[in-house]
């Protein structure tokens, strides 16, 4: 059976996919810089195409129905996954690791060398390699505008995932682009609080639009079966084509913003392995949430206990994982002066109860209905746990899952317990 058809029938079964503009023939474009990359196109000939780059982990039948409804609206549409068409590994330092003239290339190699407009889409980490591929396009001198701007969801910027507590730092590229963008943030992605700071870098040259997917956690995830989420993408190809004509309005300098900036390391994955000491600010965000049943929780000083305050999701496999550690580590600690709470990122209480009928979950879990306490406690990466000691100062955290019943970490929060009983 055809790959496409195999992919088609996925489509069908799991989102009832449209069949309009879902065939897809394949084109292997060799490139000046000697990759060959190919490329899944849907639709036929047009004036305007799209160049859709897949993020680090691969293309999905959410982008394949989008592109299939994109080309129903009379535009070509080519998606290429640069990791698998590279041989790299998928995640988001992969997509760190493309070379912009890959995506320079490329865009030249699908606009035919100016022959057909083209528009760059792409999503999550993907914006990291696309706005790098403009810039790197401008710098290549072409002779006219032929690019209209590009549209971006829930775009991932970062450097690497900031140490707990600290704010992100963004790759140079965000404060050079002067393209036009357009951006659809996801409302409950967790990048979400971090958007305001990426558009003011992006602002510097370019204009920049941007509009927030109520109720959507991440698009393109197959995980994300909201019913906003699905409405959000049966409308999404007619949003983008009603964007084109305001991206194209503007103008933009052929030559690239020039980046002068020392460039910080980027070629970290900056997640924690271990208990590290926190080194934010020690004083917590109070907050005051209520539980899976309603139950108010207020938190202002902290003091008196040691405290594991642990941000999750049930759509994130790590959080899921250190869950049980979780449970273990407090039936360890349960005689001493020692607790867990744990704080859901932007999910209903419905769907955590349904998730907890699955999955024991041994400590209070609140709720933070939209992220906004998360955004407070500077949370960018899932899970995110502080420790907090009885003085109520944060002193330990890790922004990945751990083993909490270790012996290590055990003895590091009961050496916290005992400095409350030194004289």
């Amino acid at each position: 059976m055809c790959v496409y058809v195999i992919r088609w029938l996925a489509g069908v079964l799991l989102f009832g996919l449209p069949l309009l503009g879902m065939a897809a023939s394949q084109q292997s474009l060799e490139l000046p810089s000697g990759h060959e990359v190919t490329a899944d196109i849907y639709g036929k000939p047009a004036k305007t195409r799209v160049l859709w780059i897949g993020p680090g982990y691969g293309l999905h039948p959410r982008h394949r129905q989008v592109a299939g409804e994109l080309a129903g609206q009379a535009y070509q549409v080519w998606q290429v996954d640069l990791a698998e068409a590279l041989f790299l590994p998928r995640g988001a330092q992969s997509m760190r690791d493309i070379p912009a003239t890959v995506v320079a290339e490329l865009l030249q190699a699908v606009s035919d060398k100016g022959k057909y407009k083209v528009l760059l889409v792409s999503s999550s980490y993907g914006a990291i390699p696309s706005l790098r591929g403009v810039h790197a396009w401008q710098a290549s001198r072409p002779a006219q505008r032929n690019i209209l701007g590009v549209v971006l969801f829930s775009p991932y910027l970062y450097t690497q995932v900031p140490a707990l507590g600290e704010a992100p730092r963004f790759v140079e590229v965000t404060r050079a682009t002067s393209i036009p963008i357009y951006i659809f943030q996801a409302q409950k992605n967790s990048n979400r609080w971090h958007h305001p700071a990426m558009v003011e870098q992006l602002r510097r040259h370019a204009p920049v639009y941007t509009e927030i997917m109520q109720g959507v956690t991440s698009l393109f995830y197959e995980q994300d079966r909201a019913p906003q989420t699905f409405q959000q993408l049966k409308s999404v190809a007619g949003r983008i084509n009603k964007i084109i004509p305001l991206l194209q309005k503007h103008s933009y300098p052929l030559s690239p913003v020039l980046m002068t900036e020392v460039k910080v390391k980027e070629n970290k994955l900056g997640l924690d392995d271990r208990l590290k000491p926190y080194r934010g600010q020690v004083k917590p965000q109070a907050f005051a949430l209520r539980d899976i049943n309603g139950k108010l929780y207020t938190e202002s000083d902290f003091k008196g206990k040691v405290s594991v305050i642990n941000f999750w999701a049930t759509w994130c496999p790590p959080c899921v994982e250190e869950i049980p550690s979780l449970n273990r580590l407090r039936r360890k600690m349960q005689a001493k002066d020692f607790r867990v709470i744990s704080i859901n990122y932007a999910e209903s209480a419905e769907r955590i109860k349904a998730f907890m009928q699955k999955v024991a979950v041994d400590f209070p879990v609140l709720l933070d209905p939209e992220g906004r306490t998360a955004g407070h406690w500077k949370v960018v990466a899932f899970p995110s746990t502080f420790v907090i000691d009885p003085a109520g100062r944060i002193r330990y955290g890790v922004n990945a899952a751990i083993h909490w019943d270790a012996d290590e970490v055990v003895d590091q929060l009961n050496a916290l317990l005992n400095e409350d009983r030194l004289p």
